[in-house]
């Protein structure tokens, strides 16, 4: 089988910083080959390397070493179509008002995407918008597409059926495929070439789980909470509390309302029926699905230092950021940082709020295993300190970590384990 994708002896610099040490690899006709490493290691920039989107999008970058795609240069296949990249951050790529549209300007007919093609793509969850963004590379024409971080967008339920797919199209079609993920024990199923980049990501111990202590006070009640939003009914006679120094995990399928229960129960959105109630005053701050957008454009450290003025925090910042593993990046503009390391510093500003329930959505987002221990223990020193931790998650190896979980499914949400607070 002939070769698609040649790397020999590739290095890239940011500044004065060394992101990729003299990575060779060879993906040819039919391979599925898989990238595993720690969280912000620049597997996502070997990705943007090997595509041509670095050299073509970003500044800053200096790459050395041999790139060939068919035998060209990564800027000229990108150009002649021979390349296509599933970005980790879904919301910056869309130019039309629907996926149909989407395809329509990219020619592509057709896409595989098991949801309304003409649905407005503001109203589609992340899961949808990365599935779309998957399927249309695939229809693209491309011979090569790199796809980073499927697992973080696409639901516990579905990701095998997706991976099963890409598989056998990567061998039907004769394509290469270079694939992104920290959840090594499902890719590397449907890979047949593995690659390595920075820390061993297999050396992680046994998971944390979260400990339960006595919840004293309930902080938010939802009582038959029913939302319809642009005539979809989405929440269907909710009933969840959550409590001080409790952890709660809601999960459920890609588009299922998950984000739009954490939202209502935030305040963001007002329920069309039912109650919601917040006790007593308390302050909650929310981590969105993709937080790197509210950050102003500043160092790590400078975000954090002004949030910890905004918020009177008289801690050492840089125990803050050694806490959450951050140490390393404090000089970088947080629009350099990986969507894992962006994940991170939204916690880190959380914590330093002093809020009295921290909501996250999808929190494992760009993160191995060894940053998801680190989380877990992080959300354990929040719960003994009384705070209330909620999170959605379309990971329920991650959920079942929590002492009680909420599924979504047909806009009902059911209790999974744990008791009834």
């Amino acid at each position: 089988m002939g070769s698609i994708l040649e790397v020999d002896d590739l290095f890239v610099w940011f500044g004065e910083k060394e992101i990729l040490k003299g990575v060779s690899l060879s993906v040819g006709e039919g391979d599925v080959a898989c990238v595993f490493g720690s969280t912000g290691s620049g597997k996502t920039t070997l990705l943007k390397v090997v595509t041509g989107v670095l050299q073509e999008l970003y500044k800053g970058f200096r790459v050395e070493g041999d790139i060939k795609v068919c035998g060209l240069g990564p800027l000229e296949a990108l150009r002649r179509g021979l390349v296509a990249y599933v970005p980790q951050d879904v919301y910056s790529f869309f130019i039309a008002s629907t996926p149909r549209e989407e395809l329509a300007i990219l020619g592509i007919g057709k896409c595989n995407c098991n949801f309304d093609l003409d649905r407005d793509i503001s109203k589609l969850s992340d899961g949808q918008l990365y599935r779309f963004l998957l399927y249309s590379a695939l229809a693209s024409g491309a011979k090569l597409i790199a796809i980073d971080e499927p697992s973080s967008h696409i639901d516990w339920w579905s990701i095998e059926e997706v991976f099963e797919y890409v598989k056998g199209f990567a061998k039907r079609s004769g394509v290469a495929i270079i694939v992104v993920d920290h959840r090594v024990d499902l890719v590397k199923r449907y890979c047949n070439i593995f690659i390595e980049i920075g820390k061993n990501p297999f050396e992680c111990s046994e998971t944390p789980s979260l400990r339960g202590i006595d919840v004293s006070k309930t902080v938010i009640s939802a009582e038959n909470i029913h939302v319809v939003l642009n005539g979809e009914h989405i929440l269907k006679g909710a009933n969840i509390s959550l409590g001080l120094g409790e952890a709660v995990a809601i999960v459920g399928r890609n588009g299922s309302g998950k984000t739009t229960l954490l939202n209502t129960l935030a305040g963001i959105i007002k329920p069309s029926s039912g109650k919601v109630t917040v006790y007593r005053g308390k302050k909650i701050f929310v981590v969105p699905q993709n937080p790197v957008y509210w950050f102003p454009s500043d160092t790590v450290e400078g975000v954090v230092r002004l949030f910890a003025n905004r918020h009177r925090f008289r801690d050492c910042v840089e125990d803050v950021l050694e806490m959450f593993g951050l140490g390393n990046e404090m000089h970088k503009n947080v629009y350099s940082l990986s969507v894992g390391k962006a994940r991170l510093l939204s916690l880190a500003l959380a914590y330093i709020s002093k809020a009295d329930v921290i909501i996250v959505d999808e929190p494992t987002l760009g993160l191995d295993c060894m940053a998801r221990e680190s989380m877990l223990e992080t959300f354990n020193h929040l719960i003994e300190d009384g705070k209330a931790i909620l999170v959605a998650t379309h990971d329920l190896d991650f959920a079942m970590k929590f002492p009680r979980v909420y599924m979504i499914d047909g806009g009902v949400v059911k209790q999974l384990n744990g008791n009834s607070n």
